[in-house]
């Protein structure tokens, strides 16, 4: 007799037939990130590691990423864990069941249940003295928050913003994409992402033309990117892209969100 749970090879017309293979999954490294934890008086109090893992299969599909915390105290400090959060969903949750007891000593908690999107891992905990202490690892996929596209004859240009979190900051990235017409070409100039945040407008540009302009006449895209600074109360994200067209014209497409 099969054990429960036990997939046979089964006889159809005298040919045996192998049952279909099943993917194997293993864990990997997929970021770590240390810190020391500075206490009263820049006392160093130890130190603190989020590490996240991805869960593999033999084909090379990522199916699910799982994260941990280790915290080593420095002699005469202790290090409480506290709180865990996901920014893929940011729910805030404890990194112990009940609440974690301060270690004096080398400590690693257990791993948080499987996420199956990637996101940054951000662990707290609290020093002796009242200070707190936290430290992330892994990053989220770029999230498209606004886009614009326009056509002319000679072909389509698309911006796009995208977000994403890595580690404990925020990333922004600009994107332009063009696709010329048969038998025409775009020539992109810069592409740029930024904020306008309480009147003040920050960005980095990527300058297409910094030895020469290329025209493109097949599908080309190209991206820009930088860590998000503080936002006002009043703000506009954005994405932005210059493109020349064969007829002389100069064309500035912007994607954007406010408020």
């Amino acid at each position: 007799m099969l054990a429960l749970g036990a997939t046979a090879a089964v006889v159809v017309g005298g040919i045996v037939i192998a049952p279909a293979a099943q993917a194997a999954t293993t864990w990997q490294a997929f970021d770590k990130n240390c810190k020391t934890v500075i206490g009263f008086g820049g006392a160093t109090a130890g130190s603190a590691c989020a590490e996240v893992q991805k869960r593999v299969t033999d084909t090379g599909s990522i199916t699910g990423y799982r994260a941990r915390l280790t915290v080593a105290p420095a002699e005469g400090h202790s290090l409480k864990p506290t709180t865990h959060t996901w920014s893929s969903d940011g729910a805030t949750n404890p990194i112990c069941s009940g609440g974690c007891a301060p270690q004096t000593s080398a400590w690693t908690s257990a791993w948080t249940p499987v996420k199956t999107t990637a996101g940054s891992y951000i662990a707290r905990g609290e020093i002796s003295g009242g200070y707190v202490f936290d430290v992330a690892a892994s990053w989220s996929e770029w999230t498209r928050i606004a886009g614009k596209c326009a056509t002319y004859t000679a072909g389509k240009i698309c911006a796009y913003r995208h977000e994403r979190a890595y580690r404990d900051t925020y990333q922004e990235r600009g994107k332009l994409t063009v696709t010329p017409s048969a038998g025409n070409w775009l020539e992109p100039r810069w592409v740029r992402v930024g904020i306008v945040s309480d009147g003040t407008d920050t960005h980095k540009t990527r300058d297409l033309c910094a030895t020469s302009c290329t025209r493109r006449t097949a599908y080309w895209s190209t991206t820009v990117s930088r860590t998000v600074p503080g936002i006002g109360g009043t703000y506009q994200l954005y994405a932005s892209a210059q493109v020349a067209l064969p007829n002389g014209d100069v064309k500035t497409i912007k994607a954007s969100v406010s408020g």
